[in-house]
């Protein structure tokens, strides 16, 4: 099922994982987004950008109907109103988690997100659990993300960053400066989320640009997100521009949430960017 919201410069629709029409299964979230700037879909038509890929808590899953289990596992979407849906999953399977996602376009050119967790067995096999957003670009120009951060080994330091990672699986994922991003893994295939870049995110947000518009994702503070990149994620020309939310001990039955934002809108300049993160509110949203 899909269901389209909007409002000011932006238009989406937020599906669940069965096939419609040219959609393809598997690929929940945000299915289309577009603005008055640039009608055609930023995400590849068919797939999804804020997809739900991967639930895992280090265990071995090669295969792959444990790797992309929330792809399989049926989900509902609901319009609450002209500018929100949301999108629930019940406990998976495998982990046990059970998952809500909250999309509300905000004027101009916002989509306010709200993701929640809940583990609802004590399943892991490690004490932390991943889960894993992708978003499948359309054929940008720039293939690749920006950040503040530095590289992880110097002590001091805010810049620009550049995270285009050579191809699939390799120097993949960006952590906060302020942790070790190793997890313990048994794992067999590679992946993204255990293959980490050299570098290291100062400010919890990054942008792309495609045409003539750029794509943002910024974070509330004080959570251990990850942003991930894959030259060819969706296909030769279209990258993956995705983000992890890590959970350190979660607790059963526990709820936990985090609150993000996406800008579409025309470039300006990386500072409009840094000034939209600055001036968001998370609780305000």
């Amino acid at each position: 099922m899909r269901v389209q919201i909007a409002a000011g410069e932006l238009s989406a629709i937020i599906g669940d994982n069965e096939a419609d029409g040219n959609q393809r299964a598997g690929y929940n979230g945000v299915q289309s987004l577009s603005s008055v700037h640039c009608p055609d879909n930023l995400f590849v038509p068919g797939i999804a950008g804020i997809n739900l890929e991967h639930l895992l808590d280090g265990r071995d899953m090669s295969a792959d109907e444990l790797f992309f289990e929330p792809r399989r596992v049926p989900m509902s979407v609901e319009k609450l109103d002209e500018q929100t849906a949301i999108l629930h999953q019940d406990a998976t399977p495998t982990l046990g988690v059970q998952s809500l996602a909250t999309f509300s376009i905000r004027l101009p050119h916002f989509i306010d997100i709200e993701l929640r967790l809940v583990l609802r067995e004590p399943s892991l096999t490690y004490d932390y659990l991943v889960a894993f957003y992708a978003s499948y670009i359309d054929g940008p120009e720039d293939r690749a993300m920006h950040f503040q951060g530095r590289p992880r080994e110097e002590p001091v330091g805010e810049a620009w960053q550049t995270l285009d990672s050579p191809r699939h699986n390799v120097k993949s994922t960006v952590a906060s400066v302020d942790i070790t991003p190793e997890l313990p893994n048994r794992m067999r295939r590679d992946t993204l989320i255990y293959s980490y870049s050299d570098l290291a995110w100062t400010r919890p947000f990054f942008f792309g640009r495609r045409r003539d518009m750029v794509f943002a994702l910024m974070f509330e503070e004080g959570h251990d997100v990850r942003f991930t990149h894959s030259p060819t994620g969706g296909g030769n020309g279209n990258p993956a521009w995705d983000f992890q939310w890590v959970l350190h001990e979660p607790e059963v039955d526990e709820e936990y949430v985090l609150r993000a934002r996406a800008i579409y809108r025309p470039w300006i300049s990386p500072v409009d960017i840094w000034r939209e993160y600055q001036s968001w509110d998370p609780l305000l949203s």
